[in-house]
């Protein structure tokens, strides 16, 4: 069976429509949210797996992020897994690189650089990863660039967010926001967990498939002792 992990995408079959249920966070009428989940789906377009926390077995928590021209709500649904039509990862960096704003490349170009140099990987999310993928106009002036960025070593993390720093400092309007998942599948917001470099003590806010949770610095890095691919 497939595995569905925080940030992948999701395309519903256009009957899983019929079956859905919606469950907020935007205040709008259920029917008015299933009938824009209808317009979505009939448009091709993905929806991104959620955390599935209190989750029936055999449902998927799905979320829609409306492009900013539609409203730009957050919405939640419920679904059948059996309503899925395909599901992958999101896109890699190196794919949606070409087709970001113009005063980005530089800075996308050094991360892509490094990124290849050390051999992590990196799937893009949020409003730039739909963009690409529909053609719908999501990202703003003020959008960032989420990458959930998945490095096989604890060593390698602390590259990768020394290197996110330095990044920022020289191309300040290149905005990179994200996760660094561990191999246990524990994902920290990368600079919280560039932070917790100077306090060995520190407390993170971790996020995984299914919970939040506070975990210490030491745990957290215990997880990269994983296999890569266990992720939670």
């Amino acid at each position: 069976m497939s595995t569905f992990n925080r940030h992948d995408l999701v395309w519903l079959k256009l009957d899983a429509v019929k079956h859905a249920e919606y469950v907020g966070p935007a205040p709008i009428e259920p029917v008015s949210a299933l009938s824009l989940l209808h317009r979505w789906v009939l448009g091709d377009y993905p929806l991104i797996v959620a955390r599935q926390a209190d989750v029936p077995e055999g449902f998927l928590r799905l979320g829609l992020a409306e492009p900013a021209s539609w409203g730009k709500r957050r919405l939640s649904f419920l679904v059948n897994v059996q309503g899925v039509e395909k599901h992958q990862q999101g896109p890699s960096l190196a794919a949606v690189l070409p087709l970001l704003p113009q005063h980005w490349q530089p800075g996308g170009g050094e991360l892509q650089f490094f990124l290849a140099k050390h051999s992590i990987a990196a799937h893009v999310y949020g409003s730039s990863a739909v963009q690409v993928l529909t053609g719908l106009p999501c990202m703003t002036e003020s959008s960032d660039l989420d990458v959930l960025f998945k490095p096989s070593s604890w060593a390698d993390a602390e590259k990768l967010c020394l290197f996110l720093h330095a990044l920022q400092n020289q191309y300040p309007e290149f905005k990179v926001d994200g996760e660094v998942l561990s191999p246990s599948g524990d994902a920290v917001q990368w600079r919280e967990l560039l932070r917790s470099f100077s306090d060995p003590n520190s407390q993170l806010l971790v996020k995984t498939n299914h919970a939040v949770n506070l975990l210490g610095l030491s745990i957290y890095r215990s997880g990269f002792q994983c296999p890569v691919g266990s992720a939670a």
